[in-house]
């Protein structure tokens, strides 16, 4: 596939077009589109927030191989949503719905999350966030309403208890995961990232402390 076929595809699932979606299924590389999307979007969001890795003073090999491993992260994250979400529309909705369906669309429906280096705006970051991750939402119901044949309330309880049920699972068997996830995160940085907002805070202060002295020793 050309790679302006490619993205007419990302800004057809931008724009909640369901032709898209129908286009993507009848694409014979359409796993490797939507692991592009995927891996792009992620990548996305790691630049948003890699001010993160600036403040913990990740050296310039170590952030770039961060963001890679984020990108890797969520691309991970969305299979166990892809997972889940194809489980519920067996179980709640008795459909036969192929896996690779639920993949797809899954996948390409992330293609307004490629903007989310957007999230790096000061005081519009979380609203952005929210704002694009309702649009993929969106993106989903439409494309896998179409794909399945369900209707578009039935495609929206797929996808928003596939995700409560990711969320549940996360924060149950899950927990050892998401410990690899962050031990892998510390080992690519090189150090132990600090990520809440009160630690981050501190950085930043200590940083800004240790250049006014560095500035008045030169003086």
């Amino acid at each position: 596939m050309a790679s302006t076929d490619f993205w007419d595809l990302v800004w057809g699932a931008i724009a909640l077009n369901p032709e898209a979606f129908e286009t993507m299924e009848g694409l014979p590389n359409a796993n490797k589109i939507a692991l592009h999307v995927l891996l792009l979007a992620g990548f996305s969001q790691a630049i948003g927030q890699s001010i993160v890795l600036f403040l913990n003073r990740v050296k310039p090999v170590r952030f770039a191989l961060s963001l890679v491993l984020s990108a890797v992260l969520f691309v991970f994250s969305y299979g166990f949503w892809i997972a889940s979400t194809w489980f519920v529309s067996q179980v709640l909705f008795r459909e036969a719905v192929d896996y690779t369906v639920v993949y797809h669309t899954v996948g390409l429906a992330t293609a307004p999350q490629i903007l989310s280096f957007l999230i790096a705006m000061p005081y519009f970051g979380v609203p952005i966030q929210m704002v694009l991750s309702l649009w993929a939402l969106l993106a989903f119901v439409r494309g896998f309403a179409l794909a399945t044949g369900l209707g578009v309330w039935s495609a929206f309880w797929c996808g928003l208890l596939g995700w409560l049920m990711l969320q549940i699972l996360q924060r149950t068997i899950g927990r050892p995961i998401a410990a690899l996830g962050s031990w892998l995160s510390n080992t690519t940085a090189g150090t132990r990232l600090v990520t809440d907002l009160r630690g981050l805070e501190t950085l930043l202060e200590s940083g800004l402390q240790g250049s006014t002295k560095d500035s008045q020793g030169g003086q």
